[in-house]
């Protein structure tokens, strides 16, 4: 942008030596003002009476900015505060109003806009006189690889008013995907009852049916990972996520495109998540265009690369802690008119557990075991057919039905515990795959029950996704991801502790049909259910024991480390050292810092803020930067809210089994068992500092 001078003392000068008896006295002022900047665009005024005339004339003198040290994040938002692109406070800290001064500087001086403190995003810094002209392109460079067009804030000045008006545009690359650690809690919006809820993710290996523990106790409101369907993300926070007052909706649909409005804020940083058609997936679509105004988001999305059917908009969130929960007009369609119709009351019929295409009989050893399959079958996807009028071998490969109508080429027929391709057909006779999707060949009495599944496409199945629970007599749980009805999944043993392990829940999902706004999904938890009459044993693995905490080392120091009424401020570091932290058996993935937040002033309440941190190095000593100090409150890390007392409650240690919670106060809480343990650090309940 472009700075205009003036010396006043320039224009008495012309109007002494002109005198004062000139009927027309003409003045030529040359504005000059160091510290005023204005917008690139600037009126030209022009005031004329019966004896005067003011002719303006702009003058530019040109800033040198070479000795800057641009590495430095606190000089970038001074460069761009100097030159009335906004970055806000000078803080040295990487905020969307930085991002957004960033991108409008970029743009106004031909660089692709981006975001990205670059090295050609330097240079042009450097080279930066304070009298540029806007460049209506921008260069291709290296360090700025993404695409988009922005418009510059302009500004129009006359005697009497001030017009500003600010359009901003990102394109779909720059997408700001906001992970503060790998786990946390995710944004979402309850499949079924539509309303905002977290969702934790925490240790994930899909290859193992121990893969993924489930948590019994959160201590916020949350859900386990796969309890709202199968969740694309883009934001994994260290808080539980809460509703906005901010309103979003579909406000035009084309053959082509969608426009979606977030009304409140302006903030280009919205991610956008939808269901799928015929999906139970809440998926994330990255706009073409993203364009703000006062208090307004506007996104474009395009058709063309979406999958056909009745898609579903769910939600925006913008890295905030809240989520903008989707209202109005919520559904549109990509194609022509389909059918995307779904039953209701649906609920699982089978669920099938193999081993070598052999069904995994009652308490079997699964000691080291790979390939193992499992997937299910729901009850809405078959059609009834006759019992069988003869008996069928196991070997048999040509089966005999009351008629030829019984089943077609292509049906997959359901007798017993074992599945049947049809491949071929003579009258009533016909020719079958045996153990379709590696279920075991069996034999079949006369009478036996048949159903067909007629149709499997994505289109016709009725359910999904869905997840199973299974769980040891010591208390380990864990959730199995299963995808769509008929998808076997293939699993290992790999982790397990040594237990006998049940399954104790399967919760499917049916897929969203036209004109709802929600999915119906239901769960099974009877254990006497002869669907859950599935238990297999692992016995040569290892014993689990959980992590506890040391307090002394052998020559009585302690061992672990803390502030201790330590007043911080902004830029300071927190160090927190648990040297002492015994891991037991298995190795911690990852921890979370929790801290009780005592208010100085009557006017806030206590509340409780956590941080999470990796240790796949096995250290546990964590810094927390107090990079920003807020008056209200955050789950980042970065930020801290001012007025409290941050006092250590605990550190919960999470591994691939479970997790625990060592206490300030001597106790070990055990997320997979009511007994309590204890330790002898009794002085963590004096690790605090205080934000004031």
């Amino acid at each position: 942008m472009k700075k205009q001078f003036s010396i006043l003392s320039l224009v008495y000068l012309l109007i002494i030596s002109c005198g004062s008896n000139s009927s027309e006295v003409t003045e030529e002022e040359i504005i000059q003002n160091p510290v005023e900047t204005t917008v690139a665009i600037v009126a030209e005024e022009s005031t004329t009476t019966s004896s005067t005339t003011t002719t303006t004339l702009f003058v530019c003198l040109e800033d040198n900015n070479q000795n800057i040290n641009f590495d430095r994040l606190k000089n970038v938002q001074n460069f761009l505060n100097r030159y009335g692109f906004e970055a806000g406070e000078e803080d040295g800290y990487l905020g969307n109003e930085t991002i957004r001064a960033v991108k409008s500087f970029q743009a106004y001086a031909g660089l692709k806009p981006d975001g990205d403190i670059g090295p050609m995003t330097k240079e042009k810094m450097r080279n930066w006189t304070g009298c540029e002209e806007k460049v209506d392109t921008y260069i291709e460079t290296e360090d700025e690889s993404t695409s988009s067009s922005q418009t510059s804030p302009t500004s129009t000045t006359t005697t009497t008013t001030t017009t500003s008006t600010t359009s901003t545009t990102i394109p779909t690359q720059n997408v700001n995907y906001n992970f503060e650690s790998n786990y946390g809690y995710l944004p979402s919006v309850s499949l079924s009852e539509l309303e905002v809820i977290s969702v934790f993710r925490g240790v994930e290996n899909l290859s193992s049916i121990c893969g993924v523990p489930y948590i019994n106790n959160f201590e916020i409101e949350a859900r386990n990972l796969y309890a709202n369907g199968n969740l694309e993300y883009s934001s994994i926070q260290n808080g539980g996520f809460s509703i906005s007052n901010l309103t979003t909706q579909i406000i035009q649909n084309t053959a082509n495109q969608i426009t979606i409005e977030v009304d409140g804020n302006g903030d280009t940083n919205f991610r956008f998540y939808f269901i799928k058609p015929f999906e139970t997936t809440i998926t994330m679509l990255e706009p073409s265009v993203i364009t703000t105004s006062i208090g307004l988001t506007t996104a474009i999305f395009e058709k063309s690369e979406l999958e056909q059917g009745f898609w579903f908009y769910s939600f925006a969130e913008n890295n905030s802690g809240q989520i903008v929960r989707s209202s109005g007009v919520r559904e549109f369609l990509v194609s022509d008119d389909i059918t995307q119709t779904n039953a209701a009351n649906n609920e699982v019929d089978s669920l099938f557990f193999t081993f070598n295409q052999q069904n995994i009989s009652r308490g079997e050893n699964l000691n080291d075991k790979e390939n193992i399959k499992l997937f299910y079958t729901s009850s809405k996807i078959y059609d009834a057919r006759n019992n069988t009028p003869n008996f069928i071998s196991d070997s048999a490969t040509t089966v005999t039905l009351t008629s030829e109508s019984q089943a077609s080429v292509g049906e997959i027929l359901h007798i017993g515990s074992e599945l049947m391709k049809v491949v071929s057909k003579n009258g009533k006779n016909f020719d079958v795959e045996r153990g379709y999707l590696n279920t075991e060949k069996q034999n079949h009495a006369i009478g036996s029950s048949v159903k067909a599944i007629p149709k499997y496409s994505k289109r016709d199945i009725q359910s999904s996704f869905a997840y199973a629970v299974i769980s040891s007599e010591e208390g380990f749980k864990y959730q199995i991801p299963l995808d769509s009805e008929l998808s076997s999944k293939s699993l290992s043993t790999a982790g397990c502790p040594n237990g006998v392990y049940s399954f104790e829940e399967i919760t499917i999902f049916s897929f969203r049909p036209k004109g709802s706004s929600s999915v119906y999904t239901k769960t099974l938890v009877d254990r006497n259910n002869p669907l859950f009459d599935k238990q297999f044993t692992i016995n040569n693995s290892y014993n689990y024991s959980p992590p506890s905490i040391n307090s002394l080392d052998q020559i009585g120091n302690f061992l672990n480390k803390g502030p201790k009424n330590t007043v911080v401020n902004k830029g300071d570091q927190i160090l927190f050292d648990f040297s002492g932290l015994d891991k037991g058996t298995n190795k911690p993935k990852f921890v979370e810092l929790k801290f009780l937040m005592l208010p100085h002033e009557s006017s806030k309440n206590s509340t409780r803020k956590s941080i999470f941190f990796d240790t796949e190095d096995e250290e546990y000593i964590f810094e927390i930067s107090i990079d920003n100090i807020i008056s209200s409150s955050s789950s980042k890390s970065s930020d801290w809210e001012s007025g409290y007392k941050y006092i250590f409650e605990s550190i919960v240690v999470y591994d691939e089994v479970t997790k625990t919670t060592i206490k300030n106060n001597s106790e070990i809480i055990y997320d997979y068992k009511d007994e309590k343990g204890s330790h002898e650090a009794y002085y963590l309940d004096q690790f605090s500092f205080i934000v004031p």
